[in-house]
């Protein structure tokens, strides 16, 4: 049986489409905090207060708990973010990943540790320069956030009884083992077009490889350009995601070769509801101090820096 995709454009903080308990692995990477304006209404993210932010993703880490089966996993890669001085007074560092780690503690995970993504990036996504603090003399250097969290949790339950074929179907080798289970990886990340918070194939590859047997379901509710719902159809998983902007419909299908009939005939496009209203009455309440971003991320100058984006690296030695 050929795996199945479906691509909903909606509001992952209410994934009405999705039933109770039908998920077999989730695997995301949610937007950066005031990076980047997608332009779509609702959106988490940008124009938000970081208590907004947060509140948002916790409405979205709780409907993943629903929807996932007892017994399984959820991975989130994410980065931390330099708080700026020209907008906070001071700099600091958010720490995204350890605020992520205590709401889903609090919805009822149980936190499995984390991998260490150390990557060669093509954008900066972290919201701080390549050189920073009092640079060439102490003592005030900042240490360059050159690498992101994958954060794994698990959803309290038995794990599936599976057949031995299935088993087999879904064996990984030695070597992959023992480098995927490594609580360092170390490979770069996505080149960034159309899409600019794209995650590399290699990294949802991995985790489905890992934690899903052949057949089973993988739900990314940040789907962006569908670079996980590719590679779990690639694998023979059938994959599930949510995206809010339906202006990436085009990216998706492209990526998906479906213009080319390559997933065309079990690919579905579904639309669910958009949720505009933030999520106010949250019963949470963020560990971090509340923040609230003056200027827009476009306007800022650094000095008389000019300021570029790596597209694509096309020898490291050159770096």
């Amino acid at each position: 049986m050929e795996p199945y995709g479906k691509v909903i454009i909606g509001d992952s903080r209410k994934m009405g489409l999705i039933e109770d308990e039908s998920i077999d692995f989730i695997v995301t990477s949610p937007p950066y905090w005031h990076i980047k304006d997608y332009g779509v209404e609702g959106q988490i993210g940008y124009g938000q207060t970081l208590h907004e932010y947060l509140k948002d993703l916790y409405t979205v880490w709780s409907e993943c708990y629903r929807v996932l089966r007892p017994g399984r996993r959820m991975c989130i890669n994410v980065g931390d973010q330099f708080a700026r001085s020209v907008i906070y007074g001071r700099y600091k560092i958010i720490p995204i990943h350890a605020e992520i780690i205590s709401q889903c503690e609090d919805i009822g995970f149980d936190y499995m540790g984390s991998i260490i993504w150390q990557k060669k990036t093509t954008m900066n996504t972290t919201g701080g320069a390549n050189v920073m603090g009092s640079y060439p003399y102490p003592p005030n250097g900042m240490i360059e956030i050159d690498y992101e969290f994958i954060l794994i949790f698990k959803k309290p339950g038995k794990t599936p009884v599976v057949s031995k074929e299935i088993k087999e179907l879904s064996k990984l080798e030695k070597n992959e083992w023992k480098e995927y289970f490594s609580g360092h990886w170390y490979f770069p990340g996505a080149k960034q077009v159309d899409h600019e918070a794209m995650f590399p194939e290699e990294l949802p590859r991995r985790l489905i490889k890992m934690y899903t047997f052949v057949g089973e379901t993988v739900l990314d509710p940040f789907l962006g350009s569908g670079t996980t719902l590719k590679v779990a159809l690639e694998l023979r998983r059938n994959g599930v995601g949510y995206e809010i902007n339906k202006d990436y419909v085009k990216i998706i299908k492209e990526k998906l070769g479906i213009e080319n009939s390559l997933f065309k005939s079990y690919v579905e496009f579904l639309e669910d509801k958009i949720i505009v209203e933030r999520a106010k009455r949250v019963d949470y309440v963020p560990k971090v101090k509340d923040a609230k971003p003056l200027i827009e991320p476009s306007k800022m100058r650094f000095a008389n820096e000019k300021l570029y984006k790596v597209v694509e690296i096309l020898d490291e030695k050159t770096l």
